[in-house]
């Protein structure tokens, strides 16, 4: 591993540990990916994160690295990080995107369907923020902003509504047609 980045980011689900996300930012081998992965089911303990509060930080070690893992809704968020990215710099970067999932999905408990219904969003995120390893964007209204800039160009004449609210608004008129 090489010094003074963030190595893997990944969201499982709270008792199961099963994967939703994940994204490794250096050539892991598939042997070194279970490594890890094991390594941040070691970090929310044997009931996978059960017990745990919402937004409660557990850290741990793997090799030279940090490993902070946020417990959020039915998901848990982890991060792998050297040098510079310690727990505190880990956190930060859990903290935003937690934050902005929370924010773009409306749901102030984050779920496994809700990451999946709006995946596109959800790697989206995660590539603002940190960008091959190195922190990008931690601040909600920045990220938010990128993320439009990086959704299709639309013409002025379609634009009077954007695209970000657009694939938001299309993402929960299910829901709104489902409940009535």
């Amino acid at each position: 591993m090489s010094s003074g980045r963030v190595h893997a980011l990944a969201v499982a689900t709270r008792p199961a540990g099963q994967v939703v996300y994940e994204r490794f930012y250096d050539a892991f081998s598939e042997a070194e990916k279970g490594e890890i992965r094991s390594a941040f089911d070691a970090v929310a303990g044997p009931s996978g994160g059960k017990g745990v509060a919402d937004d409660e930080e557990l850290v741990g070690r793997y090799r030279n690295g940090r490993i902070v893992c946020i417990p959020s809704g039915e998901l848990l968020f982890y991060a792998l990080g050297t040098g510079e990215y310690n727990e505190l710099a880990l956190a930060e970067v859990l903290r935003a995107i937690i934050g902005t999932y929370r924010e773009l999905f409306k749901a102030p408990a984050l779920t496994e369907a809700a990451l999946f219904s709006n995946y596109a969003l959800t790697a989206l995120v995660v590539d603002e923020v940190c960008r091959e390893g190195l922190v990008e964007l931690t601040d909600r209204l920045s990220i938010q902003k990128a993320i439009a800039m990086r959704l299709p160009y639309e013409p002025a004449a379609e634009k009077s509504k954007g695209t970000l609210a657009k694939l938001m608004s299309s993402k929960a008129s299910p829901q709104a047609k489902a409940q009535s």
